[in-house]
């Protein structure tokens, strides 16, 4: 028995683009942390046969990557079919269930985690208590629920037991997803979007969400625009569109994208703000703002769960500028300001350009937390997990 390895069946999402569980998958149960005869897993889609399939593939642990609402792919009812299926299962054949919930959401306060539906509020009471519900169903039915984030251990506090929390909870970072970064240079900077050698580029990246608060760097674009004459200073937003009806309040029937290209047009800003869209991971134009920013800024509103973007954006190297919020606090000392304050992110802009020195400690604390969160060590806490079990 000593000579068996522990075989893992991870069911997470497997798409190649635009689902930030799969490309935390991949990044997490990549095959160079394989080690035959010790550990084995394999991942399948998460999908209604691989589903009901799982308890019959001979694993010992069948992990589980969820979304709040049970997966992109499939509606959040069908959490409560599929765990009580899988937990009877785990109970006749002797595997393990091992959960990470990618996100979750303070319960108590749905309008202010979910700003961006206010026009449904009436519905956030019954949404309520579903969460709780589908929480706690989860929680009592799996071994063992990794939680991505500080802020997420807080808010499923607010749910399930003080003894299911300790005895089944464990804290297990995002991570940095270093092995899809490529930083090169291409020469399209100035050919496909007029952004030159001398100028200085700050980068919004990942998927625009009202949450974000993208406007705010925007804000600060103003501000050093065209109240202090730095015409050197260019911000890439590096996003694809949002759904419609989709910004604060509810939306106007418009895309959030839509209405930041509204407020840089009222400012007179677009020589300095430029939206590419959607880039995929392996577009020479990504590569090329990877290799030539200056700084990732990132200016969330207080939010419940990690932030995807960042991890891929640490493995740069390059600095940080972030909110003052929970999500950003569990990383060492990334520069950060104050949450909606564009003017203060804007000084801190400036310091960058202006100083170098600055710079090179902003990256140093970068290099520092890539190599805290490095996804070896993301991996080695995975093992206590299974091993535990």
């Amino acid at each position: 028995m000593k000579n068996k390895p522990l075989k893992i069946l991870v069911l997470s999402s497997t798409r190649k683009e635009r689902d930030g569980i799969a490309e935390y998958t991949r990044q997490v149960f990549r095959q160079e942390f394989q080690k035959p005869g010790e550990i084995e897993f394999t991942i399948a889609d998460i999908t209604p046969v691989n589903m009901l399939a799982a308890p019959f593939k001979k694993a010992e642990v069948l992990h589980i990557q969820h979304e709040f609402f049970m997966f992109d792919r499939l509606v959040g009812l069908s959490a409560m079919f599929y765990y009580p299926y899988l937990w009877l299962w785990s109970k006749l054949l002797r595997y393990k269930i091992v959960t990470t919930v990618h996100s979750t959401y303070n319960v108590d306060d749905l309008a202010g985690a979910l700003p961006h539906f206010a026009k449904f509020k009436w519905l956030f009471p019954l949404g309520s208590l579903y969460m709780r519900f589908h929480l706690l169903t989860v929680g009592k039915l799996s071994k063992r629920i990794v939680i991505l984030s500080k802020v997420g251990l807080e808010n499923l506090r607010r749910v399930i037991s003080a003894w299911d929390m300790d005895a089944k909870v464990r804290y297990i970072h995002l991570g940095n997803y270093a092995s899809i970064i490529r930083m090169q240079r291409h020469g399209l900077l100035q050919k496909k979007i007029g952004i030159t050698a001398s100028d200085k580029i700050f980068t919004l990246f990942g998927f625009a969400f009202p949450i974000k608060g993208y406007e705010y760097a925007i804000y600060a674009m103003d501000v050093l625009v065209n109240q202090r004459d730095r015409k050197n200073i260019k911000l890439a937003v590096i996003s694809g569109e949002t759904g419609k009806g989709s910004f604060p309040g509810g939306g106007q029937g418009g895309t959030y994208i839509g209405w930041l290209k509204q407020l840089t047009a009222e400012r007179k800003l677009e020589p300095y703000v430029i939206f590419t869209g959607y880039l995929a991971n392996d577009d020479p134009l990504l590569e090329e703002i990877f290799a030539e920013t200056l700084c990732f800024v990132f200016p969330y509103l207080d939010r419940n769960f990690p932030s995807g973007a960042i991890s891929t954006t640490l493995a740069t190297g390059k600095p940080m500028l972030v909110t003052d919020i929970r999500c950003f606090q569990e990383y060492e000392g990334l520069p950060s300001f104050p949450e909606k304050d564009s003017a203060t992110l804007a000084s801190r802009m400036e310091q960058l350009v202006d100083d170098p020195a600055v710079a090179v400690s902003a990256s140093e604390i970068t290099r520092r937390n890539t190599e805290k969160f490095g996804m070896e060590r993301i991996f080695a806490r995975h093992l206590e997990v299974y091993r535990e079990l």
